[in-house]
Parts: C-alpha cells; sequence; structure tokens
C-alpha cells in the first residue's frame, strides 16, 4: 500500500472512531479524534484565521512600501531644499558682486561721473520748467493782456484748460464760447486739442437738451413710485458757431 493511501485511510478511520481521546497542546482539554479536522494536505486549511493572516501580511507589505515611498520623498525634498538653498547664495553672491562692481566703475570713471551730474541737473530743470508752466496755466486769466473777464472762464483742464462763456458774469448773457489752451516756451498744441479747434473751425458743433422723467409729474414724485425714466432729446437746439 502506498503512503497516500495509509494516510488517507488513517484520517477516516480517525474520523469515524469516536471512542479515541486527545489533549489539546495550548489549552490542555480533551477532545474527539473524531470532532478534530484533520487533513492530509501540506498547506493549513483555508479557514478566517488564514484569510485573516493573509491580509494582515499583504497590510504589513503596504506600510513598507509607503514608509519606503516617504523616505524616498524626504530624501528628494531634502535635495530641493538644498538647491534652492544654493541658489539663493549664488543669487545673493551675483547681487553683492554686481553692485560692487558698479561702485567700483562710479568711481574710476569720472565721465560717467559728470553724465550722472548733467543727467540730475537736466531733470531738476525739466521738473522746474514743468511747474512753471503749470503756474502760468493757473495765472494766465490774471495778466492784464488777457482779453476777458476771467469770472467768464471756467476750468476743465483736459483737453483744454479753460472754457470762456464771454459776457456770462457781468451781462448775463453769453456772446461768444472758446475754448482756451494756455502753453509756455516752447509748448504745442496736442493732436487731439487740434482736433478739437478742427471742429470749431468746421462748424462742427451743436447743443442738445436732455429731459428726464414725465414732464407733466414733479420729478420728486417720480422718484418715489420708481416712475422715473430718460426720454429722447426734446427740442434739441442746434446753433453752430459763429
Amino acid at each position: 500500500m502506498s503512503s497516500n493511501g495509509f494516510t488517507k485511510d488513517l484520517v477516516a478511520f480517525f474520523k469515524h472512531v469516536r471512542h479515541l481521546w486527545g489533549r489539546c497542546p495550548h489549552c490542555d482539554q480533551p477532545f474527539r479524534l473524531s470532532d478534530a479536522r484533520i487533513s492530509t494536505s501540506p498547506n493549513p486549511p483555508r479557514d478566517w484565521l488564514r484569510r485573516l493572516e493573509r491580509q494582515q501580511a499583504q497590510i504589513e507589505e503596504q506600510d513598507q512600501q509607503v514608509t519606503l515611498r516617504e523616505m524616498q520623498v524626504s530624501s528628494k525634498e531634502g535635495e530641493l531644499s538644498d538647491a534652492e538653498y544654493d541658489l539663493g547664495c549664488r543669487e545673493d553672491r551675483l547681487e553683492r558682486d554686481a553692485k560692487k562692481r558698479v561702485q567700483e566703475i562710479l568711481k574710476s570713471k569720472t565721465e560717467i561721473q559728470g553724465l550722472i551730474r548733467a543727467a540730475s541737473r537736466d531733470a531738476v530743470k525739466r521738473s522746474r520748467a514743468t511747474l512753471l508752466g503749470r503756474m502760468l496755466e493757473r495765472m494766465a486769466p490774471c495778466f492784464r493782456k488777457f482779453a476777458y473777464d476771467p469770472r467768464d472762464m471756467r476750468a476743465i483742464c483736459d483737453p483744454f484748460d479753460y472754457v470762456l462763456f464771454d459776457g456770462l458774469t457781468v451781462e448775463r448773457q453769453v456772446k461768444e464760447i472758446v475754448f482756451i489752451e494756455v502753453k509756455c516756451g516752447r509748448g504745442r498744441l496736442s493732436g487731439v486739442q487740434r482736433g478739437v479747434v478742427q471742429c470749431v473751425d468746421q462748424r462742427r458743433i451743436h447743443s442738445e437738451v436732455w429731459e428726464i422723467g414725465d414732464p407733466d409729474i414733479p420729478i420728486t414724485r417720480q422718484m418715489l413710485h420708481g416712475t422715473r425714466r430718460a426720454l429722447p432729446p426734446a427740442g434739441a437746439d442746434e446753433s453752430s458757431a459763429e
């Protein structure tokens, strides 16, 4: 008889004989050999404990892999931090070298120093000229040779300095409307200002009157009742410049 067949017969014998007893080596409790699960396989039976052990082994292996990856990431972060520190040191060193080089050039080159002083003087002159020009623009209506009443002036600053309503203050009747731009030194009209002058010369000027809301209802009442509305220009009064 082969050993395999003998083992099977022995297992079958223990399963059917109930008068044979054994003792557990762990808890020291007696048990029938027929109640024990006897197998001829070299591997233990696939019960829930075995599955749990396999799952626990897989989890431990995954934990080891995660720990290894964390160590690799930490190592990469350290290398990156070192590289950033080295780069910052190089930038600081380059900046210091550049400043030192510029100072050496400025100390050794008298021509450059002269150019710097000339540029500073030129900037101061331009600043003074600009401030003086702005001051003269504000004072121009007060000069004796100014042919209009300064009280008729209205400052709009852009695109022209003033708009003159001749006769507004004394006569209470506007005889003429004039756009006035004050220039000092070599100042010239800008492109926008030349366009305004061209519109005036070609008489491309008109006036409009806009009415908002219903003229038969007081505006306060319209505002309270939410009936405010904008109407199209009514009775547009077009007049050409002289």
